[in-house]
Order: structure tokens, then C-alpha cells, then sequence
């Protein structure tokens, strides 16, 4: 299966565990705001695929992948160009999002989502955003996909494989106790 099939089985299978889960323990109902928190974690997933874009029209516009893209763009063939950033994005390493740095601002906007917002729909998109960081640096550290681990570090410095092993863990723990407050 390919990583964007398995990028909705997550998304969905997240969303459907803790959405039954709650039901079980009656925390939620089945209302509005279920569904704001549904719609919520579906566009915070979402928004972490706009690195690509970021990284076509803003960050790396001299790239061949890019000016093959806003060529696409500028014909108006926009499903096609979306196609062609998502098959061809190894090619795009050094992505905004997908880098230590975003994740740590992540985890503070986690925080503060978490003890000051009770909107439903910030609480799902900080789930869906967290789950598609995470999911990503999984997929990276332990596929032998194209798309290297180390590149994450990309905006900070080199690092041993040590530090990435202390990186990835503290990332998954953090994700795992703050999904269940999302």
C-alpha cells in the first residue's frame, strides 16, 4: 500500500478509536461539536501537506520539481500538479513542517490548545496536525522509504543517531498522552 493510503487508514483509525472510546466512557455525544472536532482533525491533517506548496512557490522556486509545478499551476491542470508534488516528494527534503523545529512548535501550540481552548474544532486540528507529524516521522524512521530521518534536523545541525532515537520517542510519547486530551 502506499504512504497515502496509509496516511488516511491513520487519520481515520485515530479518529474512530478515540471517538468510540469516548462514546464508551460517555464523554461525548453525538452533536456538533463531534462533528467540528471531526472537521477540525481532517484539516489540520490536511494543512501539513501545504509544506509542499511552501516549498514549491516559496522556499525552493528554482528547483526543477517546482517549475514543473507552477508550469501545472499556471495552465490550470491543479489536480495534476498536486499528483506530481505528492509522487515526486522525495525530492522535496528540506520541508517546513517536517522538521524538528515545527514539531516542537507543534507541541507547545498542543499545550496551550490543551489548557486554554475548548473549541472543538482547534482541539481536532491540533489532533490531525500531531498526527500527521507524527505519522510522517514514524514512516520516516522506520521504512526504508526514500525520504532520510536525518532530514527532519534539517534547520538545526547535524546529529547522532542518538539524538534522532531520543527525538522520535519523545515525539510518540508526547503525541500518545496528549491524544487522549485532544
Amino acid at each position: 500500500m502506499s504512504k497515502l493510503v496509509w496516511h488516511q487508514i491513520v487519520l481515520f483509525s485515530v479518529f474512530g478509536l478515540l471517538t468510540l472510546m469516548r462514546f464508551l466512557t460517555g464523554s461525548v455525544g453525538l452533536n456538533i461539536s463531534l462533528l467540528w472536532w471531526w472537521i477540525g482533525g481532517i484539516v489540520g491533517f490536511l494543512f501539513v501537506f501545504a509544506d509542499r506548496l511552501v516549498y514549491t512557490f516559496m522556499s525552493h522556486p528554482e528547483e526543477m520539481l517546482s517549475i514543473r509545478l507552477k508550469e501545472l499551476f499556471a495552465r490550470g491542470k491543479i489536480i495534476n500538479g498536486l499528483a506530481l508534488a505528492l509522487t515526486e516528494r522525495e525530492k522535496q527534503g528540506r520541508l517546513i513542517m517536517r522538521s524538528v523545529l515545527f514539531v516542537i512548535v507543534w507541541a507547545v501550540l498542543t499545550v496551550l490548545t490543551l489548557t486554554s481552548i475548548a473549541n472543538t474544532f482547534s482541539r481536532g486540528f491540533m489532533l490531525g496536525l500531531g498526527t500527521h507529524l507524527v505519522f510522517d516521522l514514524g514512516w520516516d524512521y522506520w521504512t526504508s522509504g526514500k525520504r532520510d530521518i536525518s532530514l527532519w534536523f534539517w534547520q538545526v545541525r547535524n546529529v547522532t543517531k542518538t539524538e534522532i532515537n531520543g527525538f522520535v520517542w519523545i515525539s510518540f510519547g508526547f503525541y500518545f498522552i496528549t491524544v487522549w486530551f485532544l
